[in-house]
């Protein structure tokens, strides 16, 4: 395996994992509150696992992308 895959899967690992709340909200520099109250208002997919909430990084990435402005 060469190094470019070895980082690739390395990637495609965090890209695939599951963010708490907390970790969700760092990772999109607001607040846990934010993540609570307004993440389903402005269109971010939400899972619930366990009774708790979670975000998928991709989708962070995705959502991140649409907000962006010229």
């Amino acid at each position: 395996m060469s190094r470019t895959d070895s980082l690739l899967g390395v990637r495609d690992q965090w890209t695939s994992r599951y963010l708490g709340v907390d970790e969700a909200a760092a990772y999109l520099n607001v607040s846990r509150r934010w993540m609570y109250r307004e993440s389903q208002r402005h269109g971010l997919p939400r899972y619930y696992f366990g009774g708790k909430l979670r975000f998928k990084v991709v989708d962070l990435d995705v959502w991140a992308q649409q907000q962006k402005v010229s």
